[in-house]
């Protein structure tokens, strides 16, 4: 399993709103975070619809971070940003099996273990864990 390049540009481009509190410009988060303007606005796009950041209109304007750096975990910002966080095609709602052994299945049953770990150690690091330990 490997995630998007737009959910790590996201995951810095949180980091960094949470870093500045403050409204700050696409052309300063592409700058200083290395990624593309555009990509900036199509991520910043996703995190606000999901209510993570917010928009600043006028001159001034710009972007900054909703809620604090304590509330928004990792595992909120890669749902936000990838199709799916399931490591298996059975992990899916629809319990997709090509064998028909969705409920018998012991890979299944290992698989539906470790989603349930991934899931709960992502849920458990938030942001501000990130913060606290850059500056360590």
């Amino acid at each position: 399993m490997q995630l998007n390049l737009t959910t790590d540009y996201a995951i810095r481009i949180v980091i960094y709103l949470s870093l500045k509190k403050e409204v700050v410009s696409s052309a300063e988060i592409s700058e200083k975070m290395g990624i593309s303007q555009n990509a900036v606005l199509k991520i910043i796009r996703q995190l606000k619809k999901a209510g993570i950041t917010n928009t600043h209109i006028g001159i001034q304007g710009g972007f900054s971070i909703t809620k604090s750096p304590k509330e928004i975990s990792l595992l909120t910002i890669i749902q936000v940003m990838e199709n799916t966080t399931k490591i298996n095609r059975c992990l899916e709602e629809d319990k997709f099996c090509s064998r028909f052994a969705t409920e018998s299945c012991p890979v299944r049953n290992f698989y539906c273990t470790l989603q349930n770990e991934l899931e709960a150690k992502l849920s458990s690091i938030t942001v501000q864990d990130l913060l606290e330990s850059t500056s360590s």
